[in-house]
């Protein structure tokens, strides 16, 4: 087991640091490159530091949520079963669907996304990334309602996370404030 092999507060930092880089560090690079060469791509179109919800969201709270998240799943591994993996897949794999259908019919082109139902590798990345988040926050909530059904427990990670996740939802509803999301 990979637990055995690292120390725990390393896999912690390395989920902080993955979830900083695959969500916003590589975007906020390529981003800088794209300014720099004056690609139209981040000329017209919106990109990832023009989004408060990517430079604090993807940027400080989702990467700190995940290392919440994590601490978490490691101490309450025995509870982690392929049938919750499975389901934290759906509804990670749901949620990601619902976004970038939304996107789409709602016609909100950016970088990633430079016409409707068109993405770009940029939009792919996202999209993956984006899976990947939500599915472990999906674990993380599947394994919180076992514990709190079995074991009337709430812990002050689902409190942290919540509250994460909610400033998340509230900077990217900021980003998006004229936009009716269906």
């Amino acid at each position: 087991m990979i637990l055995k092999n690292y120390n725990k507060k390393h896999i912690i930092f390395l989920t902080g640091f993955a979830t900083f880089f695959f969500g916003f560090g590589a975007g906020a690079i390529l981003n800088l490159y794209l300014l720099a060469i004056n690609s139209p791509l981040v000329l017209q179109l919106r990109s990832s530091l023009m989004f408060v919800s990517s430079i604090l969201g993807d940027g400080v709270i989702l990467p700190v949520v995940n290392m919440f998240i994590v601490s978490s799943l490691i101490k309450n591994k025995e509870f982690i079963s392929k049938l919750k993996i499975f389901l934290s897949l759906l509804f990670g794999l749901l949620i990601t669907l619902y976004f970038h259908i939304t996107q789409a019919v709602q016609g909100l082109v950016n970088w990633s996304m430079p016409k409707p139902w068109e993405w770009n590798l940029l939009g792919v990345w996202h999209a993956l990334y984006m899976l990947v988040v939500t599915s472990l926050i999906s674990l993380f909530y599947i394994i919180l309602a076992f514990n709190i059904v079995k074991f009337k427990r709430f812990t002050k990670e689902a409190v942290l996370v919540t509250l994460g996740i909610v400033l998340f939802v509230i900077l990217l509803r900021l980003d998006y404030i004229g936009v009716r999301l269906i």
